[in-house]
């Protein structure tokens, strides 16, 4: 028995050390598109982000290896992981380990703000030029889920072509038939631009509403074109094969 703990022992503390030593310069110039979430100093721009500054060398080449393995599973982290290379792991975890905890806070590089802000505003032919194409019920909580197309994607889809520029899908939530909030994407030429390739989901764009068609300033929108890159091949679109049904 004493055998075995000790055998286990040493091939848990093998696994642990198991990490390479990185390259901080070419971390740091890799670095732009975490900071959209994880801030320039390395600190999580909201309180479910966590902060990477200081962070083991090890620890943060575990978890970028296990997101990009799919070990361990995250809506935003896994696709993001999933495109690093080896290097850019090691890179990447040089560089967070090297910035101090509680250092001066620093502004995040304008290619990461720019995945942050949305550039979609609400569809003024909304609902009237849309196709309710998918709608989901939750009868314990009396909601929906609607999801809208305009025509120009819905004939896309539907002919089998990649949505092309000028394409608007939108969601709808109700609770009690009431609606409660809105979500959109919309693809117009030029807006990714700006966004880092990692990030960037094409020229879409991402929108929270309120139930009075307010857009959501503040919310971090880098989030919701991390998600969506998983599904690249659809069009960035989760439900494009319900628009072709």
């Amino acid at each position: 028995m004493t055998k075995r703990w000790l055998l286990a022992g040493v091939a848990s503390l093998t696994t642990t050390a198991a990490w390479s030593a990185g390259n901080v310069v070419a971390g740091m110039n890799a670095s732009t598109p975490c900071q959209a979430c994880h801030g320039a100093d390395g600190v999580g721009i909201s309180e479910e982000i966590p902060n990477l500054a200081g962070q083991k060398v090890a620890y943060l080449q575990a978890q970028l290896r296990a997101f990009k393995s799919g070990d361990r599973k995250h809506d935003v982290m896994s696709p993001i992981a999933k495109q690093l290379s080896d290097a850019d792991v090691e890179n990447l975890a040089a560089y967070w380990n090297s910035l101090p905890v509680g250092g001066p806070p620093k502004e995040a590089a304008a290619a990461a703000l720019a995945a942050r802000r949305p550039q979609m505003t609400f569809p003024t032919d909304f609902p009237a030029a849309f196709v309710n194409y998918y709608t989901q019920e939750d009868a314990p909580t009396k909601s929906s889920t609607r999801y809208y197309a305009n025509a120009v994607a819905l004939q896309a889809a539907r002919a089998g072509k990649p949505l092309p520029n000028g394409s608007i899908i939108m969601v709808e939530g109700t609770t009690g038939g009431a609606t409660t909030y809105y979500s959109g994407m919309e693809l117009r030429e030029g807006w990714g631009q700006n966004v880092p390739e990692v990030l960037r989901n094409g020229d879409w764009s991402y929108a929270l509403f309120n139930a009075q068609k307010v857009r959501g300033e503040r919310n971090n929108y880098a989030m919701c074109l991390a998600c969506h890159k998983s599904v690249a091949s659809d069009s960035f679109v989760f439900t494009l094969g319900k628009m072709t049904q």
